[in-house]
């Protein structure tokens, strides 16, 4: 599973979506855009961590939705 897919069930759980995660984080909604499309694979941990931060969560957490739908 990607970074993309395992945030956006992270974002459903939390009843977020990007905008929100945008609003917290500074990241721009083009950016959200190049994941979806694959266009940015390789997500920088101080960008996850900025991210998965702005969703309330530990790094752990998100990995544990992750590994539970893989």
């Amino acid at each position: 599973m990607t970074f993309y897919e395992t945030l956006i069930i992270a974002m459903a759980q939390k009843d977020m979506v990007p905008a929100d995660i945008c609003a917290k984080t500074g990241l721009q909604p083009s950016y959200f855009s190049k994941l979806k499309s694959g266009h940015t694979k390789d997500v920088t941990w101080e960008r996850a961590l900025l991210i998965i931060g702005a969703l309330g969560m530990t790094p752990d957490e998100f990995l544990e939705i992750q590994n539970q739908e893989a």
